[in-house]
């Protein structure tokens, strides 16, 4: 209660937020036939006018506004954007925060189990309400997608786009917690239509530019629609902006520029007699030196090695917009057999190339490969390895070097997408209200993503000892050699769906306040995913390597699932017509899902839809939600992370480690610790380690207000407060919860994830590697409050002159509460409230957002001034130093649009300036992103030109 009267106060005060122009009109609800919205339903205007399925529901409506709170993004909404895809639009959304993919990620990259660190598959996904991209359902026209990628969709096949931000589960099944986005089809496209668009940024990158085409004929049996759509951007690197040039860390005395210490002249660790003096010495007698002049095969070509100055800067070759262009056809259709039945069918195909970029590779003796004493480059006369050759539970000495002859780690990706919904429609006579519908999706997408310039190791040793000298390793000669140890291993990905579905609606009987309407049905989906890795990239577990760089090493995984599904909706009026009661429905939905891999759920839904008085709609609903675990969840192999532990089995007595046996296995008593403070961690999905997975459970609650006056023709408002709640979250567990669990209670099932050397090796009871896969752990709840204004001022004049017509919205969210306990009954649980947060977990969970848009429209003119904002917050990934953690400012943006259409030749042309005040981007040190920001939520380019020209035939 507490909350809600938070929240009361704080939406009292959108007045407030409105004046600051901070939010972005869109339209409330989805698009429906010229209905009128003050009218209850009724028999008679359910027989006479054309009833839609609107998202969010089963049922068949012909009411503008429903118990959900839809906002939908219109045609002209996508259009004036700017935008050649569809996910930076999206992205601009107040309901959406978080973590997400887009083209200025760089690191956006993998799926399966392929290493993290790459990206630039130039996808697009959205999180709803902050809950990441697997909540958020993404469907085309009401059918889910094999692969949600955003910019994968041809923006000239949209007629609408609806985003319902609440649970949806009873209606469309696994994965709508935060929501749905659902993409509506043109359908009724008469002509031809040919658009160009060209864009660039003020600072003379990344450049953009694209075509459309689309034709379409419709008669009385039917229509088509087809097009086709190519749109390339080209990349840019992260120093061609000074809030990226550097890798950013904040210390105790602020930001400061820093990187890598793997630096190409080398960090080598030698014997204090071996170094040139004033080096510091560690307490083995030995130091740090690096290469200052020459080949490196003297003694003289070195001196100290500096931790202040000897840093190497990763960051100048990292893209902050990705290199892509893709090319879509689709097709969109229907045709009308008789009165009774029509076939349907849409399809479109994608086809994506797109890179990532790294800096060139760091690499050291750890990685496997060695420099012998007696290497006749190598003048120290000691062997550099991870240990003695021979016997690896001793030490060598340390060499690590930046591979920079051999050029940048560049990740190629080829996406190819296909989808295709198909099926029949029609009624049950000429005398009732049934129809029914059944139909057939199949998505499938196929990625393969090639890495070029890792090392391989055991080409590499053999270029070392066949007399490439590595102590130079940037003479060309030298690297002419060791490009015979690199590598370019390739990762494929295949994820298909088949889906079968059958539905029936109509009214089941009369009631005094009308027609209870009902809709039900059954569907059948088989998901299935294929990861393989070429046979240099294989991870071994045992050895926690593969032939190429540890960071480039993956496993091959693979497995399908299937669900069957029954469910209903039905839809209750109550009153009508009555004082204080001009409408009352009720809306009742369940549905049951059984899955081979995690078991059966059955999930309901209760709303209300209450009009005191015509002009005001009251709306609530409660859902119960759920998610199933997805193909990598179940089945992706392992890959390596390097997790920090405090071994709770350290400096314990042979009585302190009998109680705790099966967390401290091999441990001896007073055993001082890992010889590092990193261990070898292994995520996968839970088969690989031979676990099962269940459902994420939870409960969606939305209560709000429509308010539309008839007194004030053209405004419309809306305010909803919104709780989401989760249980036993999909999650990969860390390591530290592993050994905690295990060493609390010795029949924990996380004590077989620990793997500690046995009392055959010199390592006995240190961690060799601790398992860390998908389980069932977490709670999450987070709350909040969304308001919408939308106002089309009618129309007037200044004297005899026209001012043309305007059009003003608002949309906002406030995020109140966002507590999420990791590892709720472990250990040291504790409840965090990430609201006003960015954290690499979660992302970017700032408490306010909105948009603000105006439209202007006068004959053959039209223009657009849209604003967005991102309230400040508190970066919790901030210090290396100090553990504490830093402000990020609020943000405000603003973009025109300008369009003028030369009727006679039936062309129009738009510009536009996106980022007009060329607004830099609050820095979030330690963001693991590379270049200081969050990519996810803030625009990187800066001020953005663009323009476009469309002829209609």
């Amino acid at each position: 209660m507490n909350h809600l009267s938070l929240a009361v106060r704080l939406a009292l005060t959108a007045g407030i937020f409105t004046a600051a122009g901070v939010a972005q009109a869109q339209v409330p609800q989805a698009d429906t036939s010229s209905a009128d919205q003050t009218t209850p339903p009724s028999k008679n205007k359910a027989k006479t006018l054309q009833a839609v399925v609107v998202t969010g529901s089963l049922i068949r409506r012909i009411d503008a506004e429903t118990s959900s709170p839809v906002v939908t993004l219109d045609r002209a909404a996508i259009t004036n954007n700017g935008s050649p895809t569809l996910g930076n639009v999206l992205q601009a959304l107040p309901s959406i925060s978080g973590n997400a993919t887009n083209t200025q990620n760089n690191s956006n990259g993998g799926g399966g189990a392929s290493p993290t660190l790459e990206g630039g598959d130039g996808a697009a996904r959205v999180s709803l309400r902050g809950l990441g991209t697997n909540r958020t359902l993404v469907m085309v026209d009401g059918q889910r997608l094999a692969n949600a990628d955003l910019n994968m969709i041809p923006q000239n096949m949209i007629e609408r786009v609806d985003v319902l931000a609440e649970g949806a589960s009873t209606v469309y099944g696994s994965d709508a917690i935060g929501g749905v986005v659902n993409f509506i089809l043109r359908k009724d496209f008469k002509g031809a239509e040919l658009s160009v668009n060209d864009g660039i940024s003020s600072h003379g990158d990344g450049q953009r530019h694209g075509g459309q085409f689309t034709v379409g004929a419709s008669g009385d049996q039917g229509n088509i629609v087809a097009g086709i759509d190519y749109n390339k951007y080209n990349p840019v690197l992260a120093p061609r902006r000074s809030f990226s040039a550097q890798q950013l860390y904040l210390y105790a005395g602020g930001p400061q520029p820093s990187g890598s210490h793997t630096i190409p002249t080398g960090r080598l660790l030698v014997p204090q007699n071996l170094a040139p003096a004033g080096c510091s010495i560690n307490s083995q007698g030995n130091t740090y030196v690096t290469r200052a002049s020459g080949t490196g095969s003297s003694l003289g070509d070195y001196r100290c090695f500096s931790s202040a100055n000897d840093v190497y800067n990763y960051n100048a070759f990292n893209y902050i917009q990705t290199q892509q262009e893709r090319t879509n056809v689709f097709v969109i259709g229907n045709y009308k057999f008789n009165d009774y039945v029509t076939f349907f069918a849409d399809a479109f195909y994608n086809h994506t190339n797109s890179a990532g970029q790294d800096a060139p590779a760091p690499t050291g003796v750890g990685d496997g490969w060695h420099v012998l004493a007696s290497n006749p480059n190598n003048p120290f006369g000691v062997t550099f390895s991870s240990g003695a050759l021979g016997n690896p539970a001793t030490s060598g000495y340390a060499f690590n070097t930046r591979l920079t002859g051999l050029g940048t780690r560049l990740h190629t990706f080829t996406t190819t997408n296909e989808q295709l919904n198909t099926g029949l429609r029609g009624n049950f006579g000429a005398n009732t209200t049934w129809i029914w519908d059944a139909s057939f999706d199949y998505g499938h997408s196929h990625r393969v993503q090639t890495n070029f310039n890792e090392v391989n190791i055991p080409a590499f040793q053999a270029a070392i000892d066949g007399g490439a000298n590595i102590f130079d390793q940037a003479d060309p000669t030298v690297t002419a050699l060791l490009r015979k140890g690199v590598d370019a291993p390739v990762y494929t990905m295949t994820n298909t769906m088949k889906q079968a579905q059958a539905n029936a609606s109509g009214e089941l009987w009369d009631l005094p306040a009308g027609a209870m309407q009902m809709s039900a049905g059954v569907l059948y989906r088989k998901t299935s995913m294929n990861y393989n890795v070429t046979s240099d990239a294989v991870l071994d577990p045992a050895t926690g390597t593969c032939t190429v760089l540890q960071e480039a090493c993956g496993s091959p995984g693979g497995g399908s699932d299937t669900v069957k599904e029954l469910y209903a909706e039905s839809l209750i009026p109550l009153l009508t017509g009555q004082p204080w009661a001009y409408s009352l429905n009720i809306d009742l939905g369940v549905r049951y899902s059984d899955y081979d891999s995690s078991g059966s759920t059955t999930n309901g839904k209760f709303a209300i839809e209450y009009r005191p008085i015509a002009d005001l709609l009251v709306r609530g609903t409660v859902s119960q939600v759920f998610r199933a675990p997805n193909m990598d969840e179940l089945y992706d192999g392992r890959t390596i992370a390097g997790p920090n532990l405090t071994d709770p089995c350290v400096g314990l007595t042979s009585a302190q480690l009998a109680q705790h046996a099966a967390a401290c296995q091999f441990v001896p008593p007073n055993w001082s610790g890992n010889p590092i403070g990193q261990v070898t961690g292994y995520y996968s999905g839970a088969a690989a380690v031979g676990s099962k997975l269940k459902p994420e459970q939870g409960k969606s609650i939305d209560i709000g207000f429509v308010y539309s006056p008839s007194w004030l023709n053209g405004l419309s408002s809306s305010l909803d407060f919104w709780h989401i709640y989760l249980t036993d979250m999909l999650t990969p567990v860390t390591a530290q919860t592993v050994a905690n669990s295990c060493f609390a209670n010795n029949n924990s099932p996380y004590c077989s994830y620990i793997n500690r050397y046995d009392n055959t090796s010199k390592l006995a009871g240190a961690v060799n590697y601790i398992n860390t896969p998908v389980v069932n752990l977490g709670n999450l709840s987070t709350t909040g409050v969304d308001f919408t204004l939308n106002y089309a001022v009618p129309h007037f004049n200044l004297g005899s002159v026209d001012p043309g017509n305007f059009k003003a919205g608002l949309n906002t969210t406030y995020i109140s509460t966002y507590n999420n306990d990791s590892t709720p009954g472990q250990p040291g649980a504790r409840t965090t409230n990430y609201a006003g947060t960015y954290s690499q977990q979660f992302g970017n969970i700032s408490r306010w957002r909105g948009t603000v848009t105006l439209n202007w429209a006068l004959g053959n003119w039209s223009a657009q001034w849209q604003s967005r904002y991102v309230h400040r917050l508190t970066n919790l990934n901030a210090n290396l130093d100090t553990g504490a953690s830093s402000p990020m400012a609020s943000v405000l943006y603003h973009s025109i649009q300008a369009g003028y259409e030369f009727k006679k030749i039936n062309t129009r042309f738009d510009v536009g300036i996106d980022n007009l005040s060329d607004k830099t981007p609050p820095l979030s040190y330690e963001t693991g992103s590379n270049y200081n920001v969050d990519t996810a939520t803030y625009d990187v380019m800066g001020r953005y030109y663009w323009a476009r020209a469309t002829v209609k035939f």
